[in-house]
């Protein structure tokens, strides 16, 4: 654009160097959309078609059950369902179901998940816990608790939530005495002891086992017989299509201010702003706590714009005004 050109249409003259620097951030911006957008494609037709194929895991293991395995009559199942998690108070619903074998008199079986953290040298007491009793007699059984998480929701969308799921079980032997069970005990008894993931929004990792004795407090009263890392995060496709947008909207208010006339720009600049603000409802998809990265971002650029604004108007009335500094 020549300084004609730009007399005529109200903008500022544009040299030759800075058009080629927005011609080779724009290729950038295109190129990082093509390269993302497949990547995309391919997560979403995923996380539509296999909502299905949710698996169940083997938690004395952390390896997903093979649906061919042949289980004794005996068996004994009790399965984990984590059905819930609320991201703002960070909380995960679980649903503890299943149904027991007992082909002579068999004890109660009072099982307890505690929600623990990294920090076993510091914990003083045993952290938040839900307790169950699985009746002595066969027949189904169902019961459902709540343990809390721990999350970075102001990360979205690259936040991630854990539950570190400790696990102790006693039989209630003759007298009310609590005998532990052992990990040796269920396999012994025939316990096919599952987890099984149904949260929505979030996708969960297999679970990774943990040696017990590195998250044991020197105060717990008793071992852990069982120690799964559980952990959920974003499909790849709300990451990508989030970076997306972002980047698209503001490049999209940065052309509107390079392009656009002052005159236009002052009558138009809140559309702009609205739109880029608008984003927001599109990629946060649910009520978070707290501010998030999305939010951060949006709001520099918003600033950034307004700021630029004020420039070029000042450079307009600085030049109108016929003052030399």
């Amino acid at each position: 654009m020549t300084d004609d050109d730009g007399a005529k249409t109200g903008l500022p003259p544009v040299s030759p160097r800075l058009s080629r620097f927005a011609l080779f951030l724009t290729g950038i911006l295109l190129a990082a959309v093509l390269v993302l957008m497949p990547a995309a494609l391919v997560s979403f037709v995923d996380e539509l078609f296999g909502q299905e194929a949710n698996f169940v895991y083997d938690l004395t293991t952390g390896v997903a059950v093979d649906a061919s395995q042949i289980i004794s009559p005996a068996t004994t199942f009790l399965n984990v369902t984590v059905t819930h998690l609320d991201e703002a108070r960070r909380i995960a619903s679980l649903t503890v179901s299943g149904h027991r074998v007992c082909e002579a008199l068999c004890p109660p079986i009072t099982g307890t998940f505690f929600s623990l953290g990294n920090d076993a040298a510091r914990r003083r007491g045993l952290p938040p816990s839900a307790s169950f009793t699985v009746p002595n007699v066969t027949g189904a059984f169902t019961f459902t608790m709540e343990l809390p998480v721990r999350g970075t929701p102001q990360r979205y969308p690259f936040d991630s939530y854990t539950l570190l799921l400790g696990t102790t079980a006693s039989a209630t032997g003759p007298g009310g005495l609590e005998i532990p069970v052992t990990e040796g005990e269920l396999e012994r008894r025939n316990v096919s002891f599952t987890l099984e993931d149904q949260v929505a929004r979030l996708n969960m990792k297999p679970p990774r086992l943990v040696d017990p004795a590195a998250v044991r407090s020197p105060n717990d009263p008793a071992d852990f017989l069982l120690v799964d890392q559980l952990e959920w995060q974003r499909p790849i496709y709300l990451r990508i299509l989030s970076v997306l947008l972002v980047l698209l909207i503001s490049a999209s208010g940065i052309f509107a201010l390079g392009l656009r006339s002052l005159n236009e720009l002052l009558l138009g600049i809140g559309g702009i702003i609205l739109g880029i603000w608008g984003v927001r409802s599109v990629v946060v998809q649910s009520p978070l706590p707290d501010v998030t990265l999305i939010d951060l971002i949006l709001g520099f650029v918003m600033l950034t714009l307004l700021l630029a604004l004020a420039l070029r108007a000042a450079r307009h009335f600085y030049n109108q005004s016929g003052l030399r500094l």
